[in-house]
């Protein structure tokens, strides 16, 4: 008696589909118990952009619903740190918070200061929930217009001929 096998033909792409479908899930479901369960993520790091031109350095940091008080800059060895706190709003605590996608809690962001920066003309300014920071670049380090003198030619040889 001959013994017939059987043998399933695999399909890589039904293969890669069951496995998405089983990632989808399990990422659906860790969100879902996220959502549940809401609370203030202690510590974030604010977006930040820099902006250089011929005469300045101009830093940009995103933090909206903050204070002045909020603030806390600093120099020190051509690094400049930038902390903050972002607080929930008065009349509101963690016990009342049903869903939130902004960061609470702490911030620290340092940079390295290029030596082309006077670190001296610092300014700091806050504004719709973008904090700017702008240094003023040393004289040395501006580009600076170089003319250029044309001479005349003097036809000493082409009149001769």
């Amino acid at each position: 008696m001959l013994r017939t096998y059987w043998y399933e033909t695999v399909d890589p792409l039904r293969e890669l589909t069951s496995l998405q479908q089983w990632m989808d899930q399990t990422l659906q479901q860790t969100l879902n118990s996220f959502a549940q369960t809401p609370e203030v993520v202690s510590g974030f790091v604010p977006k930040a952009e820099v902006f250089e031109t011929g005469d300045q350095v101009a830093l940009k940091i995103e933090v909206p619903g903050l204070s002045e008080k909020d603030f806390d800059i600093t120099l020190h060895n051509n690094v400049l740190t930038v902390r903050g706190e972002r607080k929930l709003e008065n009349g509101f605590n963690q016990e009342n918070l049903a869903w939130t996608e902004r960061p609470y809690g702490t911030f620290t962001r340092s940079f390295n200061l290029p030596d082309t920066v006077d670190v001296n003309t610092i300014n700091a300014t806050y504004a719709n929930g973008i904090l700017q920071v702008v240094f003023a670049k040393h004289e040395s380090a501006k580009p600076k217009q170089i003319p250029v003198n044309f001479a005349q030619k003097e036809l000493t040889a082409s009149a001769s001929a």
